[in-house]
């Protein structure tokens, strides 16, 4: 007998690990329908397809420790209205977190590590009415109530030959583009840094802790999403896009490229996001880059600092960092990046030593926060060792170490990251707003794609400057013991400063979307360079 399963997952965009796991099911006979999940305004959606579709099982994706909450709640609303439904969970969450997942009784299972095997024959067991102990990585309760874990798969599956995920018949719009995202692989070369759980969780592998799609293979899928969908934007979710040597990394690219020509696709026509150390790069990995399209790199900068790069383990270098930025520079990518400034052993040293890395490169899009612990990680099992641990599961919080570093984080807390703060979403547009103005210029050079890309700078440059400035000043308060009135007139200035570029942010996308829309019509009539350069166009529509 063949089974239905219902997947269910956070959808912002289309989330690829349930629509892998869709794709394995329907290969193998299966019937599956996808249902997104990303609030609970959503369970309405989720219940209503629950009643229509009947499913055997109903799989919920929980990769996301912070949305685990929201989504056992939601299992508990299916189980009230399909008491009889089996309900798995999977995801790198309740792969560590399984004991404290099964004491949830509307919980049936859990699916640990990767799950395209596993989820197959745990449908297949259920509608034969066989045992659950044959269902490999999968972790259930006995009728005594007893945790009972099944055997491991201890290797990556052949990527090559895993069934391209389920889309949906439209594709998404990002940046103004038609949009998809992609995985080349699986795991990470380096496998290290302390507050991922990426190495914890391909730790039972038996061989390297990361798997390659040939490029042949990914082409293959571009391809399809090219000529099928008239897909244009694709952003990589590697954890790392290119290899741990830049020889491979150059060979591997050369290969795509012309695995992408080979399948009709115009590079040119195309635009790429990626993910990538500081140490990765190279010139000519970068040129190669940038003729495949490449206008946006998440640089993993994480600290700028030599002993919060240690504390970290990002195996990287201030040197590789500051070497990388400027190489970038060289190339028309926007670049953006992270600085996990606040960890357990951070000092005062470090966050000056971040904050002098912040102002030397106030012309990119960046974002700074805290290591936050995530299940699996180093970092948990750091800060419980030194009994740092603070919190309630599973929103662990900590103590970092260094009393003046601590101050500084909550008083950052209490500012930029306080609840309703304009910052997070402010930054997040700015990220968006970088890579969108570089992907104008190169699918639409010209004068307005120009101005419109040295606006974005001009803005991020202006949200950064009083960025730093805002953090000087929580700097300043660190040594002060009488500083409520001080916090609250400056958490007031930065309500007023980020609602107002907050708004600047948004008209500048806005702008940006109605110059696409434009330029493509212009395009198709063959006088793109006669709008480009019309002042009067630019004036009627806003430009």
């Amino acid at each position: 007998m063949k089974g239905k399963v219902l997947l269910v997952g956070a959808e912002d965009e289309e989330n690829l690990a349930i629509r892998y796991l869709g794709a394995q099911l329907q290969e193998n006979g299966h019937t599956v329908r996808i249902v997104p999940c990303s609030n609970r305004n959503e369970f309405s959606g989720v219940l209503k397809e629950l009643r229509s579709f009947h499913p055997d099982m109903v799989a919920v994706s929980m990769a996301f420790q912070s949305l685990a909450p929201m989504f056992l709640e939601l299992i508990h609303k299916i189980k009230e209205t399909n008491p009889h439904v089996h309900v798995t969970v999977g995801g790198h969450f309740p792969t560590f977190e399984f004991e404290k997942i099964l004491d949830n009784k509307t919980v049936d299972s859990v699916i640990r590590f990767e799950g395209e095997t596993p989820i197959s024959s745990l449908i297949d067991v259920l509608v034969n009415n066989e045992n659950l102990s044959s269902v490999p990585n999968l972790v259930y309760k006995s009728e005594k109530d007893v945790v009972k874990e099944n055997h491991l798969i201890t290797e990556f599956p052949d990527l090559n030959r895993l069934k391209f995920p389920l889309r949906n018949n439209k594709p998404h719009t990002r940046l103004g583009e038609r949009f998809a995202t992609l995985v080349t692989s699986r795991g990470c070369f380096h496998s290290r840094c302390i507050y991922c759980c990426i190495g914890a969780f391909h730790k039972q592998k038996t061989g390297l802790p990361y798997a390659l799609r040939s490029p042949e293979n990914v082409a293959l899928e571009m391809g399809k999403l090219y000529h099928d969908q008239k897909v244009r934007l694709f952003q990589f979710h590697d954890d790392n896009f290119l290899l741990p040597t830049k020889e491979a990394s150059y060979a591997r690219l050369n290969t795509l490229k012309r695995s992408l020509i080979k399948e009709g696709i115009e590079l040119e026509d195309i635009a790429l996001l990626i993910k990538t150390r500081p140490d990765g790069v190279d010139e000519d990995i970068l040129a190669l880059l940038e003729e495949m399209g490449t206008v946006g790199v998440f640089l993993g900068v994480e600290n700028a600092s030599e002993t919060g790069l240690k504390a970290l383990v990002r195996s990287s270098s201030v040197e590789e960092i500051n070497s990388s930025i400027e190489l970038l520079e060289n190339f028309d990518m926007g670049v953006t990046f992270n600085l996990l400034m606040f960890h357990p052993r951070a000092t005062l040293k470090e966050i000056n030593e971040n904050i002098y890395c912040m102002n030397k490169n106030k012309n990119l899009a960046f974002d700074f926060g805290r290591a936050e612990i995530v299940a699996g990680s180093p970092l948990e099992n750091l800060v419980k060792r030194k009994r740092l641990l603070e919190g309630k599961w599973p929103h662990w919080d900590y103590r970092i170490q260094d009393d003046a570093v601590e101050k500084l984080f909550r008083l950052n807390s209490l500012t930029f990251y306080r609840e309703n703060s304009l910052y997070p979403e402010l930054s997040h547009k700015l990220i968006a707003l970088s890579y969108r103005s570089h992907l104008l210029q190169h699918f639409y050079p010209g004068k307005k794609s120009g101005n419109l890309k040295d606006e974005t700078e001009r803005l991020i440059s202006k949200v950064n400057t009083f960025t730093l400035e805002s953090l000087i000043q929580i700097y300043s308060f660190v040594g002060e013991s009488e500083i409520k009135e001080n916090l609250n007139r400056l958490s007031n200035e930065m309500d007023v400063f980020y609602g107002n570029y907050a708004e600047r942010a948004s008209k500048l996308g806005e702008k940006m979307g109605r110059f696409q829309v434009l330029e493509k019509k212009f395009q198709e009539k063959g006088v793109g360079d006669y709008f480009q350069n019309s002042t009067t166009l630019g004036r009627i529509f806003r430009i």
